[in-house]
């Protein structure tokens, strides 16, 4: 639409939106009843649930046996216990409580000193965190308790056909997403490039999980009994690791909340083992440290690319095409406003163009202020991989000229006001649940993101002009260490070859000469 036509459609405009960050209630004490373990506390109104979160850290794993935390977690998950089996056990938890599950969080966070800044993260300071998650009435409390002990200590580990079928069902759908939701493949895989953090999501969650994920059920058949004892060895070490790596986070009414940390206290302090005979060493601050995973991580990210520029090759008749680039260094300032850029791309000339025009499903611009790094995607695209990359290379300059046509300009635009908005609305999203809220406020703290830091990044993107329209554009076209990956049938990369002669490195996946087309929802 021409900027007349959308100045004369209704519209919010900057002043309707709270200039202010969402915040949600937080209390954090360390050594609670002097367990040695923080306790993070939030008072929200629950309708007498209690939500409660168990940390542990998982740091101390040896990273050559960090493939096997997946098969730890379902196990955790699906087994049963020494006097329940599987389906017992289960239906117990469904009668005493509103659902109890394990999973894995490993994320980046702030170098100490840098609570207040958005800058690019080294990528190098990770937590690694087991999390059992449940809720509760408040009269279940104690019941929670005893399942999270139950699930910690008590899981019976030695139930082959049980971990089987779950792996087997997970890598049954990994690569059926591989197929149907490639663009997150692609934009997982390219990103692994940059930073350790993020090659280890490649790692545990990407492309190169496919493999992993094979390795582990080829050991699950090659020597049980030798498996079973690196699990029971690795729950061990996680259990008796630290107390200063462990956390526990509330969620609840108040009168709620004073019942959980009676309850909570007592596992802490009574029910969690302890090894007087052994202690484990202090868990570091990693904020202030490397994590031990980094070093070998990073060995391992040579070889893990064949080439910058890489395909995938699986049985479709559509293509999912990444590229991208790193925009900002490690430690540079990031400005709200990058986000906004992105998102009037996104909104903009990716839905126009390649959706609109050229027929993708979906086409999109993603910026991250954690890795400095932009990318473009597309989702179940019928065009040959080089003719989205060409488009691709239109964006930039698409906005460079939004701003020379004026359809950008420096006074009062609608356009701008249009991104800030809808950048706004993604950042804010709808009222969190109570549980929700209570694990947003956790992730936050963890992270050590502060309201400053959040107050200031929404500053910037309410103050967007034009001239940040630019900055990110040129930083586009002058993206470095840029990289491509994509997920596409064989013929579809033979054609790319034909058309430009240019050869990616090509993953081959089983079947990857069919071209059956996989129907799938973004």
């Amino acid at each position: 639409e021409t900027p007349e036509v959308i100045a004369s459609n209704p519209s919010l405009s900057i002043s309707d939106i709270d200039s202010t960050p969402v915040e949600y209630p937080i209390h954090v004490e360390d050594n609670f009843a002097k367990s040695g373990i923080q306790l993070v506390l939030h008072e929200v109104e629950s309708d007498g649930i209690a939500y409660v979160d168990f940390g542990l850290d998982v740091s101390m794993v040896p990273y050559d046996e960090i493939v096997l935390l997946n098969s730890l977690v379902a196990l955790l998950n699906e087994a049963g216990t020494s006097d329940m089996n599987d389906a017992e056990f289960r239906n117990y938890i469904g009668k005493v409580t509103g659902g109890v599950s394990a999973n894995l969080q490993v994320m980046s966070v702030k170098p100490a000193g840098w609570d207040d800044e958005v800058k690019v993260l080294p990528g190098i300071n990770i937590l690694s965190m087991l999390f059992i998650r449940g809720k509760c009435t408040a009269d279940k409390i104690p019941d929670l308790f005893d399942v999270f002990t139950k699930i910690l200590m008590d899981v019976n580990l030695d139930s082959k056909d049980i971990l089987r079928n779950a792996l087997k069902s997970d890598l049954s759908g990994r690569k059926s997403s591989l197929t149907n939701r490639g663009h997150s493949f692609a934009d997982t895989r390219l990103r692994g490039r940059y930073s350790v953090r993020n090659f280890l999501g490649e790692k545990m969650h990407g492309y190169l999980s496919l493999d992993s994920s094979a390795a582990v059920l080829e050991a699950v058949d090659a020597d049980w009994a030798q498996f079973v004892l690196r699990l029971e060895n690795m729950r061990q070490a996680i259990i008796n690791g630290n107390r200063n790596g462990m956390i526990i986070n509330l969620t609840g009414d108040r009168y709620v909340l004073d019942a959980a940390m009676e309850i909570a206290e007592d596992f802490l302090v009574n029910k969690l083992p302890v090894d007087l005979g052994n202690p484990a060493p202090p868990t570091p601050d990693f904020r202030s440290v490397e994590h031990p995973w980094v070093a070998p991580a990073r060995e391992e990210m040579k070889g893990a690319f064949s080439s910058q520029d890489e395909g995938i090759a699986v049985p479709t008749q559509v293509a999912y095409v990444a590229e991208g680039g790193r925009m900002y260094d490690v430690g540079e300032d990031v400005s709200g406003s990058a986000s906004v850029v992105s998102h009037y791309l996104s909104t903009g000339y990716m839905w126009d163009v390649i959706r609109a025009k050229n027929g993708a499903y979906g086409a999109y611009s993603k910026f991250s202020s954690v890795d400095g790094v932009g990318t473009f995607f597309t989702y179940r695209d019928p065009n040959t991989p080089d003719t989205t990359l060409g488009l691709f290379n239109g964006a930039a300059q698409s906005v460079l000229d939004d701003v020379e046509s004026s359809a950008l300009t420096r006074d009062n635009n609608a356009a701008i006001t249009t991104a800030i908005i809808g950048t706004i609305g993604g950042l804010d999203g709808s009222a969190l649940s109570p549980r929700a809220a209570g694990w947003e406020a956790l992730i936050r703290h963890l992270y050590g993101e502060s309201t400053i830091s959040r107050q200031r990044h929404r500053n910037e993107i309410l103050k967007t002009t034009v001239d940040d329209f630019i900055d990110y554009a040129q930083r586009v076209k002058s993206w470095r260490d840029q990289s491509i990956a994509i997920v596409a049938s064989l013929s579809a990369f033979n054609e790319m070859k034909s058309r430009t002669g240019q050869e990616l490195s090509v993953l081959v996946q089983a079947n990857a000469d069919q071209e059956e087309d996989q129907s799938g929802e973004l």
